[in-house]
């Protein structure tokens, strides 16, 4: 891809500064941010499953994890370089790498060239090579701070999701995603340090890398989703309504509606169910509180067939006796 050319005033510091050889170089680079992520992937994925550990189990959660992680990479890697070769920016050991002369011979030293808009030049340093010379000119952004950043939140973004649990162990996940970060800092720092990039170019980088991490972590891993909740997990109300069975049935042990009125509560607050179940059970529910209050209606109805049998007052006349055949006296003498 064709370099933009870009220009220079002879008179811009920010491109004056001393030339350093890299803290964190290349290879270095794709070992922490690209290597070291893959394999810590790895074994986190045998972590998970270690219990019920399944060879074809665990190759699929590998390549999916690792497919995720190496298609943001890529694609940071690719909008980086876009955008390196495209805006052209110098970088802070312009001058003294490149020693830049103008076409007419006179260079910047010249008072005439002061405040000029230099365009057309050649770099006169004769001790780099066509590819040195091409990177003084893609400073913007830093490739080290979008690539580092990418790694790292993306691979914290991936500890949040696979790493469940309270107290010390959450602190922990934290931590880990502490050091992630920090990791990734450190390594965009340093190419202020040595005048490799401006604090623009990192920051860029910086804000590059944590977009495609985000949307990788969206839209293709799907690590920011909500879990749901474990079903059988007991909410806090439970032992509350617990005790509030056990305390109305002490107030009314012959209150059936009550005791399965509060029955149904406790089990139903034993259960976790989606938005959607609770739709449908409410539906159920309806029906069978319909056929509830019509059994109670018919309970109702028996008791008080019960209770008027039992209380009823008896009548005061005496039950005639049946009628008894006329007495045939003729063969008495």
């Amino acid at each position: 891809m064709h370099t933009f050319k870009r220009g220079f005033f002879c008179s811009d510091l920010s491109i004056r500064y001393p030339y350093k050889d890299c803290t964190i170089t290349v290879p270095m680079l794709l070992l922490m941010m690209l290597l070291l992520p893959m394999l810590f992937v790895a074994v986190v994925e045998i972590m998970r499953i270690c219990k019920r550990f399944r060879t074809r189990l665990y190759l699929r959660n590998l390549w999916r994890a690792e497919a995720t992680f190496s298609f943001g990479f890529i694609a940071t890697y690719l909008t980086t370089e876009l955008a390196k070769h495209a805006v052209g920016r110098l970088r802070p050991h312009f001058f003294q790498g490149c020693q830049p002369r103008l076409d007419d011979g006179s260079s910047c030293s010249d008072p005439q060239n002061a405040e000029v808009y230099v365009e057309q030049f050649h770099c006169s340093n004769e001790n780099l090579s066509i590819r040195q010379i091409r990177e003084l000119h893609v400073s913007f952004p830093s490739a080290h701070s979008s690539l580092s950043f990418y790694s790292m939140v993306l691979l914290a973004l991936y500890v949040h999701g696979v790493w469940r649990g309270r107290g010390g162990v959450r602190v922990l996940r934290h931590v880990l995603q502490f050091l992630l970060l920090m990791a990734a800092l450190c390594v965009s720092l340093s190419r202020v340090a040595d005048y490799w990039h401006h604090w623009s170019d990192v920051l860029a980088g910086a804000l590059l890398g944590m977009a495609y991490a985000s949307i990788t972590a969206a839209y293709v891993g799907d690590l920011l989703r909500r879990r749901p909740r474990p079903v059988g997990s007991c909410p806090p109300s439970l032992n509350y309504s617990h005790h509030l069975h056990h305390q109305l049935m002490a107030d009314n042990n012959n209150s059936t509606a009550k005791v399965h009125f509060l029955a149904a509560a406790a089990s139903a607050s034993m259960t976790t169910t989606t938005p959607l179940d609770d739709i449908q059970d409410s539906d159920v529910e309806d029906s069978h509180d319909s056929q509830d209050s019509q059994d109670s209606q018919e309970e109702d109805g028996s008791d008080n067939e019960e209770m008027e049998d039992v209380y009823k007052p008896q009548s005061s006349h005496t039950p005639t006796p049946p009628h008894s055949s006329p007495i045939d006296l003729t063969h008495v003498v």
